[in-house]
């Protein structure tokens, strides 16, 4: 069983997620039961409380509704020993995170606008004329459009496109590339390629560029 002091509005916490950092506990939802708290698995589990709590950050992030189990895990800290957040400051964070999402909202209406306008420059570009267009992701129209390119930018070399499982488009040639026939195979393919590594969450993600909305994606380009 926990001895914690009672979490109230203007606690002051961090955790190691997501770089938020230090926030403050702006609300309260339901009795806290710190008492209840049990620790499992080492200490690395925390199991048990009542209530939930909404906490506004520094860095602009709020978290809503978060478990009083996980707030009192490894992963947060509680500043029982220093002094609360008065309603004024809780205020200014407040206003610190609309703002903050504000601004995201604006860069990603932004980006959609950007993302639009280029979709139809793309549709209506002389020089892709000889490409078909449409929204397929399965490789298939990816395929065609490859093959295309390929025998315009390379037309010594034949090329072997084909589409494979799990969403894949193989490319093969006839013949050894030179460095700058390969960095041109390399580009084509790029353009189609859905599939990609996020560093950000350490794992395969997919994206959708406007070109592949375009003239077709796979996930993988091989």
């Amino acid at each position: 069983m926990s001895e914690e002091p009672t979490v109230t509005v203007g606690t002051r916490v961090s955790t190691i997620l997501y770089n938020r950092g230090r926030g403050v506990v702006s609300a309260v939802h339901g009795t806290p039961r710190p008492e209840t708290i049990r620790r499992l698995a080492g200490g690395f589990i925390a199991a048990g409380g009542n209530a939930s709590f909404d906490i506004v950050f520094a860095c602009g992030s709020v978290s809503k509704k978060l478990p009083e189990s996980i707030l009192h895990g490894v992963q947060w800290t509680i500043f029982h020993d220093e002094p609360k957040a008065s309603p004024e400051e809780i205020a200014q964070l407040h206003a610190h995170a609309e703002a903050c999402r504000a601004e995201k909202q604006a860069q990603k209406d932004q980006a959609e606008a950007a993302h639009a306008a280029e979709i139809e420059r793309l549709r209506t570009a002389p020089e892709y004329a000889h490409l078909e267009q449409g929204s397929d992701q399965s490789g298939v129209l990816a395929g065609k459009n490859i093959r295309r390119l390929l025998k315009a930018a390379l037309p010594k070399h034949k090329f072997r496109v084909r589409k494979s499982s799990y969403g894949s488009v193989l490319i093969g040639c006839d013949a050894p590339l030179d460095d700058a026939a390969q960095k041109t195979v390399d580009d084509i393919r790029k353009r189609f390629r859905s599939g990609f590594y996020d560093a950000a969450s350490d794992c395969h993600s997919k994206s959708r560029s406007p070109w592949q909305d375009v003239f077709g994606s796979a996930e993988y380009v091989f």
